[in-house]
């Protein structure tokens, strides 16, 4: 073996060795990495806002940003050592003006600095304040909901914005970035847990939110322009990208630059004088509107409320009626419009949803609004046989098209005292077996107050009739009843009419 060889060899093995040795000495700074990252501006997880109301100077938007770890374990959720989420706007209108990334877009940092030269229309506040939900046992776990409300504008600054104690690691609130350590070794960055219908319990607590406010810069010109692009990056200390997220803002003078959009939906039997309630559970009489922006997403006002029923940029929910056989509605009172109370504040019945803040489907700002009335009103038709009295529910906001719902109004009890477990039915239809088309006695002892029936798939229609008794099941006059027909059952191929269920008031 030659000389040149072994010292080959020799050098293979000395280097093998020092690889070994650097790959065995390295320590990571930190065990525990952020994973994801979420950006949203509403509690339904939106990602497209429309600001109504104010000034360039007056106007600001929030935004929660949710972190990820891979750990569950309390001291490290959240920002990690050396993690940053840094914001931008990427995206700016161009319709109305001709801006331009480099001249509008860029950072959001500082908020003396006039627009272009990297520095975007918007600077960025980073802010506390919330309260937060609570981490527990899988009985005990609630959610928080955040109050949209605090924002910073130019002229007003919050005084829940972050605060840091000063140390050389971390900068200014309003330096658009977050994280960075504080001189304890702890996130300078305020966070909350179990927001907006989150429920982590001590085992999955993994996620938490962070919140900044965003508003225009001195100097720049945002009202009424379009929506603009806010970029939010998570990066590691190694520079590593760990997640990037957008959402698109956009900020009105008033309603009627909106391009908004409404909804309406009922459900249940209404009854006059009954109260028109916002719980959504099945049996429910109910009336929702949604409102939404361009995008399907929020619309909220420059204070960070939902919009109300009052001022100049109100969305109007009100009932009206129509006394001509031509549906031609207007409102259902002399003194002017009967308007119906509506809530997006998340507070039980008055906002839309079930069970309490935080528990259920209720839940503050997400531009879902219950529609509630203390009792539905009731015009008796004329003295014309037949004849039905029309009511609709009519909703508009700003310049989004009105929409309409209509729905009928039954008395809620005639003269006489009907009682549904003793009223007689009987059902009777071609093909029928003859066992099915008897006639089905209510009694007090054995009340039918729901009856099934089985009809041929060959049957186009059936005939219902109905004998109304009170509770002493005798025969009473002048008595309303409301009939509800369901449908269920296998049809395969067969034409069954009506395809949908059409409830009935019947007057004896």
């Amino acid at each position: 073996m030659s000389t040149k060889t072994t010292f080959k060899r020799v050098a293979l093995v000395t280097v093998a060795a020092l690889s070994f040795g650097l790959l065995t000495s390295v320590t990571p700074a930190s065990a525990v990495a952020s994973t994801a990252l979420n950006a949203v501006v509403g509690p339904n997880g939106a990602t497209s806002l429309t600001v109504v109301g104010g000034t360039d100077s007056t106007t600001g938007a929030l935004i929660r940003l949710d972190v990820t770890s891979d750990s569950a374990t309390t001291t490290d959720i959240g920002l990690q050592e050396g993690e940053t989420i840094t914001a931008s706007v990427i995206g700016v209108p161009t319709s109305v003006t001709a801006k331009t990334l480099a001249a509008n877009g860029g950072a959001v940092s500082d908020t003396a600095t006039a627009p272009g030269s990297g520095k975007s229309d918007f600077t960025m506040v980073e802010v506390k304040g919330q309260t937060q939900g609570t981490v527990g046992s899988s009985t005990t776990t609630t959610s928080g909901y955040t109050d949209w409300t605090k924002i910073a504008t130019r002229d007003a600054y919050l005084t829940n914005a972050e605060t840091y104690t000063l140390h050389s690691a971390i900068s200014h609130p309003y330096d658009g970035q977050l994280g960075g350590y504080g001189a304890a070794g702890t996130v300078s960055n305020s966070y909350f847990t179990n927001m907006d219908g989150r429920a982590e319990t001590t085992a999955t607590n993994n996620t938490v939110s962070y919140y900044v406010s965003v508003h225009p810069r001195i100097g720049a010109t945002v009202m009424d322009q379009g929506a603009y692009t806010f970029q939010f990056q998570l990066t590691d200390a190694s520079g590593v990208v760990r997640g990037t997220k957008t959402v698109k803002i956009d900020f009105v003078s008033a309603a009627s630059k909106s391009d908004a959009t409404l909804a309406i939906a009922t459900s249940g039997t209404f009854l006059a004088g009954a109260a028109l309630t916002t719980t959504d559970s099945t049996s429910a009489t109910w009336v929702k509107v949604t409102l939404r922006n361009r995008d399907g997403g929020l619309v909220r006002t420059n204070t960070g409320a939902s919009p109300v029923q009052t001022g100049s940029d109100a969305l109007a929910v009100k009932m009206q009626e129509s006394t001509t056989a031509v549906p031609v509605y207007t409102d259902t009172n002399t003194a002017g419009t009967t308007r119906l109370n509506l809530s997006d504040t998340g507070t039980y019945g008055a906002d839309f949803g079930r069970a309490t803040l935080g528990v259920g489907t209720l839940s503050r700002g997400d531009g879902v609004y219950g529609v509630q009335a203390g009792a539905l009103p009731y015009i008796k038709s004329s003295s014309t046989t037949g004849s039905v009295q029309l009511y609709r529910i009519e909703a508009g906001y700003g310049n989004a098209t009105i929409q309409t719902a209509a729905i009928t109004i039954y008395a809620a009890s005639g003269a006489g005292s009907a009682s549904a477990g003793n009223t007689d039915v009987l059902v009777t239809a071609a093909g029928m077996k003859a066992s099915d088309q008897l006639l089905i006695s209510g009694t007090a002892a054995t009340a039918k107050t729901s009856n099934t029936w089985t009809l041929p798939t060959s049957t186009k229609s059936a005939t219902l009739k109905f004998w109304i008794q009170t509770s002493a099941d005798t025969a009473t006059p002048a008595a309303d009843i409301t009939v509800t027909p369901t449908w269920s059952g296998t049809f395969g191929t067969a034409s069954v009419s009506p395809a949908t269920s059409t409830t009935y008031c019947l007057h004896h």
